[in-house]
């Protein structure tokens, strides 16, 4: 007998209809704002990643696998390829500095923008208002996943997935999907073939491997691979969600799913404005520690030479993931590193680029001030809370320092000024002035803009 239930009541097909149905006109003008500088921050790390042995790497390969190039940018190069090889290649680099967003699923900007911008240059026209939808579609479909599997930390901890990867497939797939006009059935085939597909886990912090960055690029390029099989005509399991076997919530949530997340009723704009900006080019766990560690070195004059110790408490997750003792030896290791980027900040008074690269990476200076720097796992903390510090200097002093939402957070924003000038910085590295100014007015003017080919055509060298 066959099943009583259809598409509608699927939760893929409830999915794929609140993308459909979504319109521009329906959201708070915050919610567009928002997308939009979320988009011009995405491009200025992206663009801060070209140099990195990541990029070097994504792009030979991706050149191995689309010897031809194709009609898609590989964003700062003068290279091109296909729409998934450049998916794969952007996505990479803009995660590869751990300046893009978070908060998502965590980093969905990486995941969804090199998506969305492949689909704009391959296909037909995509305006600039098309855009936003499909950004927000994006980032609400993938918080929205995320929330099923039991959130951030209990994904990425408990589960030890990379949620970036596994809830980035999903929110490139609807992204992508309603770039492309998909209808009801393709939309959620879409969804159902990328949560068949979906993948990345924590194991690149025993070593420090490219894997964290492949994770996200892997994700944007099946998000666009399942849009493109469903558009045409290439079934996805529309029980992707809760199928007792097989299903994502089923196979990747070990502790208690919430399916009911998929489907409850949000503010409007709920996924996009969970995520925030970062300041610091490190793990987002670390930031709340610069704030008050580089606060400090201001108020009180702090030198490495009057630093005695300092303790930080922290909750076991954080311990977990940024909490190694062994001194960072790359790059990707010192982003993971509470102990180097608080002794880093302290020297230089900064946590960017130039801090987690050589010759600071090396400097003995730094490697003796990690080395007073004492993590104590604290489960009594609550949960998800930042971490509490106390600085002792050798003079005798203890500075004490929490703050609630490290700046950068949706409670703790950016501002508008912060976050251009920031874009400025990272893509001036890469692009003539001209081009950059080009791009940032393109941006902030979003939603009039006729063909997002117009800020992919600056991008390319």
């Amino acid at each position: 007998m066959k099943s009583a239930f259809t598409l509608h009541d699927t939760l893929a097909g409830r999915l794929a209809d609140y993308s459909i149905r979504l319109d521009l006109d329906s959201l708070p003008d915050s919610v567009a704002d928002h997308a939009k500088y979320l988009f011009l921050d995405l491009l200025g790390a992206a663009l801060a990643g070209v140099d990195t042995p990541e990029a070097i790497a994504a792009g030979k390969a991706v050149a191995l696998m689309s010897p031809g190039g194709g009609p898609c940018t590989l964003w700062g190069t003068d290279s091109t390829a296909a729409p998934t090889g450049a998916a794969l290649h952007n996505g990479i680099i803009a995660h590869a500095r751990e300046l893009d967003d978070f908060g998502g699923v965590d980093h969905t900007g990486a995941v969804v923008v090199p998506a969305l911008l492949a689909v704009a240059e391959a296909f037909p026209t995509l305006s600039g208002r098309q855009l936003l939808e499909a950004m927000i579609v994006g980032y609400e479909v993938g918080r929205r996943v995320l929330d099923s599997a039991g959130g951030y930390r209990p994904h990425n901890h408990a589960d030890g997935f990379h949620s970036t990867g596994t809830c980035g497939s999903f929110a490139a797939a609807a992204a992508v999907a309603k770039a492309m006009r998909l209808d009801f059935k393709q939309t959620a085939w879409a969804l159902g073939l990328a949560g068949s597909f979906t993948g990345g886990t924590w194991a690149f912090t025993m070593d420090g491997a490219m894997s964290k960055r492949f994770n996200v690029g892997r994700a944007s390029e099946t998000g666009v691979v399942a849009a493109c099989l469903a558009r045409s005509g290439f079934s996805g399991p529309t029980h992707i969600f809760e199928a007792e076997w097989g299903g994502f919530l089923k196979t990747y949530v070990r502790a208690e799913p919430n399916p009911e997340a998929l489907i409850c009723e949000r503010e409007p704009g709920y996924g996009i404005l969970r995520s925030g900006i970062k300041p610091y080019a490190a793990c987002r766990d670390i930031h709340s520690s610069l704030d008050v560690v580089l606060a400090a070195r201001q108020l009180h004059r702090l030198t490495p030479e009057n630093i005695a110790t300092i303790e930080v408490r922290c909750i076991p997750e954080m311990m977990q993931m940024i909490g190694k003792t062994n001194y960072p030896a790359t790059r990707i290791d010192a982003q993971l590193s509470l102990p180097y980027s608080i002794a880093v900040a302290l020297i230089s008074g900064e946590a960017f680029l130039k801090e987690y690269e050589a010759p600071l990476l090396h400097d003995p200076k730094v490697k003796r001030l990690a080395t007073l720097v004492q993590l104590i796992e604290s489960p009594d903390l609550p949960f998800d809370s930042e971490p509490y510090l106390t600085i002792k200097t050798t003079d005798g002093r203890v500075i004490g320092g929490h703050v609630d939402y490290a700046s950068g957070a949706p409670q703790n924003p950016l501002s508008q000024e912060k976050i251009v000038q920031k874009f400025e910085i990272l893509a001036e590295r890469v692009l003539p002035v001209a081009r950059v100014e080009a791009i940032r007015d393109k941006v902030l003017a979003l939603a009039t803009l006729a063909d997002i080919r117009e800020i992919t055509a600056c991008l390319r060298l």
